[in-house]
């Protein structure tokens, strides 16, 4: 078990450094190197590191017991569906060029390196457009797509997913 969390914490450290110095290169050695589990351990790290930073804000009106839970299936939740909603992007607009573990591997460590600046609400004009270029630059390394497909499949899934949290909005909490 202690080991396990070590080489966790190991490769935890490397993916992180890789992706913030040469991000191009992490993502080509990506489906060699890296299976889908090694992503969601990356993800839930992150996921983690963020609630827990977000919790040091004291920024909230509920108590901890329940932000805590909010925080994390937040930050994981919209990875999980951004992936899927770029998967599926991508297959209509390109074809089915890798599997879905390779496009949740890409977005969970896109989306996972930039959690660490997110908390800091300010800074959202700097992490979001971060993580586009961070999955925009995966799918094109890892998938072989251009950039303007990969473009194309980022927008597409963006513009699907800010529609599908606005419907939600408008659902639960209209007055």
């Amino acid at each position: 078990m202690v080991t396990a969390a070590i080489e966790a914490g190991r490769f935890y450290a490397y993916a992180l450094i890789q992706l913030l110095i040469e991000p191009g290169l992490f993502f080509r050695e990506l489906v060699e190197k890296i299976r889908p589990r090694r992503a969601a351990e990356f993800m839930v790290i992150c996921c983690l590191f963020y609630t827990l930073a977000s919790l040091l804000t004291g920024a909230y009106s509920q108590p901890v017991r329940i932000m805590a839970p909010i925080f994390f299936i937040n930050a994981a939740g919209m990875i999980l569906i951004s992936s899927v909603l770029g998967y599926m992007a991508m297959v209509m607009i390109a074809g089915k060029k890798a599997s879905f573990g390779i496009v949740f591997s890409i977005y969970a460590f896109s989306s996972g390196v930039t959690l660490f600046l997110s908390w800091l609400p300010f800074l959202i004009w700097i992490t979001e457009p971060w993580k586009w270029w961070l999955i925009c630059t995966g799918l094109k390394h890892t998938c072989h797509l251009s950039w303007k497909k990969s473009i194309v499949i980022v927008a597409l899934s963006t513009i699907v997913l800010f529609f599908l949290v606005y419907s939600a909005h408008l659902a639960l909490f209209k007055t």
